[in-house]
């Protein structure tokens, strides 16, 4: 094999492994480094003996992908992780969010009514109906693509950080699953209240709003894990690799 296409060819394959960009250029660099030493120190041994001491382009990558996903937890845990994971991270985040930040201002509230005496916000005898359904208006729509989305959002980026993209997007599948068998409905009641109903559970036949928060999860994934990865540019070679 051609000395200056060796580092392309080991790219191209390290790439197929779903590798980061910064982790290939490193190992294509130290691989480099070593053939230059054992050339140095064997003077006498051509560059198609040193590749074959090396190994093939192929098993270096399965290699390397190996090695790299056994740093991680994610690559050590792969069902633990994105399949059982979102099992636990779903309901998790939905919970926080949905007590949070009611728990955050109602301590709020309760130490300014302690400090000062008086209550912050003293409830008006003139509630508005529509600001009342408003609100719950914008529970119903927050908790039906939000929590997902950034369900969906977390395990893309645990994904790619690990170079398990495939996992990762069968999380985004279970995630959509969850969020498609939500269903969520607000309605005004008796004039001054809304009612905001929130189910799980699976039905024969999916509604237009069941189907749009099953997509949500699904178009975070394509937009992380499916976009097209930047490509070094043919041509470009480490400094150290060209010399070999």
């Amino acid at each position: 094999m051609d000395s200056q296409l060796w580092p392309d060819e080991l790219r191209h394959k390290l790439r197929k492994q779903n590798l980061p960009a910064a982790y290939i250029n490193r190992l294509v660099e130290e691989l480099s480094d070593h053939l230059l030493d054992t050339q140095s120190e064997h003077t006498s041994m051509d560059a198609q003996t040193a590749f074959a001491r090396l190994g093939s382009a192929d098993t270096i990558a399965t290699a390397a992908s190996r090695e790299f996903r056994s740093r991680t937890f994610a690559g050590r845990h792969p069902y633990l992780t994105f399949v059982f994971g979102p099992l636990a991270f779903v309901p998790a985040i939905f919970l926080g969010l949905l007590f949070g930040p009611y728990c955050i201002l109602a301590t709020l509230y309760a130490a300014f009514a302690l400090v000062t005496g008086n209550e912050p916000f003293p409830a008006s005898e003139e509630s508005g109906t529509l600001s009342t359904y408003w609100v719950a208006c914008c529970y119903h729509h927050f908790f039906r693509f939000v929590p997902f989305a950034l369900a969906a959002l977390f395990f893309c980026r645990w994904g790619r950080k690990s170079a398990m993209q495939r996992w990762a997007m069968l999380s985004c599948g279970i995630v959509a699953a969850m969020a498609g068998a939500t269903v969520s409905i607000v309605r005004p009641v008796d004039g001054n209240f809304a009612e905001w109903m929130l189910m799980f559970g699976l039905a024969i036949k999916l509604t237009v709003n069941q189907l749009l928060q099953f997509l949500v999860p699904l178009a975070v994934a394509a937009w992380l894990l499916l976009r097209v990865p930047q490509r070094l540019s043919p041509s470009s070679v480490t400094p150290n690799a060209a010399a070999i």
